[in-house]
């Protein structure tokens, strides 16, 4: 048998659902103290409740506020603190599900810009929060036996993201971010590869590959090996020329500091 709710339990129930757009006239004569009356009381603390959510949501997303403007704004943050109510102890992971909101929404999904800018911020914002780690050294690798390259791996730094752009998202919010009008005709691009990423002096940064080095990145960061990135490149480039292209990549990947580590297979314990 459940046990019973406490009082203060009940209490905490009937406040939450109030914030939340459910009123409960119990609520109102539960708190109806002091001087200021209950319903006053009340109405500041659901403005508040909303006020802070809303804030959350344009700190994490300010180009997207920008694009849509203050109404549709306002109704994209009404639609989703509906939806989401916070359920998190950081305001920082509120907006997490924005992205596949908007994609669901009946009132944004027929404009897949509006999400896929939403998922260009969060990668943004995921990337620069990411947790510390170390940078590959070329020199190591070159200093790799001839035995291990085929099995050769990498690891990325934790704070590499790719944003796959189909709907002109990265060039409105470099726009916006440049205080100029966003792209007139942003519309449906071929599907352009961006890489993010935190650099050394903790600055975010995003970059655009072209086609052959996305799909090199790609085979990459899916834990292929030197000898599975060897094979991709061989299907549109002559053998002999496929271990300097590949070196090229990983030499330019190790530069920009998305690597973070090279992972060879541990010495044989036999002599």
């Amino acid at each position: 048998m459940a046990a019973a709710e406490s009082p203060l339990a009940q209490l905490q129930r009937q406040f939450i659902a109030h914030l939340r757009g459910n009123p409960d006239q119990a609520l109102q004569h539960a708190v109806d103290v002091g001087r200021l009356p209950s319903a006053t009381g009340l109405r500041i603390y659901t403005h508040a409740y909303g006020a802070r959510l809303r804030e959350a949501l344009e700190s994490d997303h300010p180009v997207l506020a920008v694009y849509l403007g203050d109404e549709l704004w306002e109704s994209l943050c009404s639609g989703y603190i509906d939806a989401h109510p916070s359920r998190v102890r950081s305001l920082r992971d509120f907006g997490n599900a924005l992205p596949a909101w908007l994609t669901e929404s009946e009132q944004f999904r027929g404009y897949p810009r509006v999400a896929e800018l939403a998922r260009f911020e969060r990668a943004l914002l995921d990337s620069f929060d990411a947790a510390d780690d170390p940078r590959a050294d070329w020199a190591q690798l070159q200093a790799t036996p001839a035995q291990h390259w085929p099995t050769l791996r990498l690891r990325l730094h934790r704070s590499v993201r790719v944003h796959r752009a189909r709907h002109g998202s990265v060039a409105i919010w470099q726009a916006i971010k440049a205080g100029e009008p966003p792209p007139a005709h942003a519309g449906v691009d071929d599907a352009v590869e961006w890489v993010l990423w935190r650099d050394e002096d903790g600055v975010g940064q995003f970059c655009s590959l072209e086609l052959e080095s996305a799909a090199a990145f790609a085979c990459c960061r899916h834990r292929g090996s030197f000898a599975d990135l060897c094979e991709l490149m061989a299907i549109t480039h002559p053998v002999e020329e496929v271990p300097v292209r590949a070196l090229q990549e990983l030499h330019a990947w190790c530069e920009q500091g998305w690597i973070a580590q090279w992972e060879v297979p541990a010495p044989s314990s036999l002599s």
